[in-house]
């Protein structure tokens, strides 16, 4: 009786996820660009368990002993990408450009994020001053290069 209790929970857990999944891939199919659906159906099954209409509990059983066999789970993508191993050569340089250009843009954002949701708004105030001298600065700076320009010019 106690193996059946498991073996039920288990197979309604796992399909609870599938039902996120099917759904995420309906919707990634209704949508007028292309966009992976099992991302839909992640943040489908995300939104379910952060505004507690699904409990955690419900979908324990299925995503323990998926995160147990995940380096299993990727081996079939591994060997799918072999195939194509020329064209990571080939694109090498710019792969390696735009996760670089990724990781500096993430921590830009994250950081002026973080500064904008620690500041106090003295501190905001004072930023913003700060930024208007400097724009101030910068514009009396071009004026003072065009008139020596100019100054140049006549002489």
């Amino acid at each position: 009786m106690q193996i059946l209790k498991k073996l039920t929970g288990f197979c309604l857990s796992f399909l609870v996820i599938y039902i996120c999944l099917y759904v995420g891939r309906y919707i990634a199919s209704l949508l007028p660009f292309i966009f992976p659906g099992s991302i839909i159906g992640l943040l489908l099954l995300f939104l379910l368990l952060e505004f507690k209409i699904m409990r955690l509990e419900w979908i324990m059983p299925a995503g323990n002993l998926l995160m147990k066999h995940m380096a299993f789970l990727f081996i079939p993508s591994a060997v799918g990408m072999v195939a194509f191993l020329n064209e990571v050569y080939n694109s090498a340089l710019i792969i390696i450009v735009n996760v670089l250009a990724g990781i500096v843009f993430i921590i830009l954002v994250v950081g002026r994020l973080f500064q904008h949701y620690t500041e106090t708004p003295s501190e905001r105030a004072h930023r913003k001053e700060m930024y208007h001298r400097a724009k101030k600065f910068h514009k009396i700076k071009k004026v003072n290069k065009i008139k020596k320009r100019r100054k140049l010019t006549k002489e």
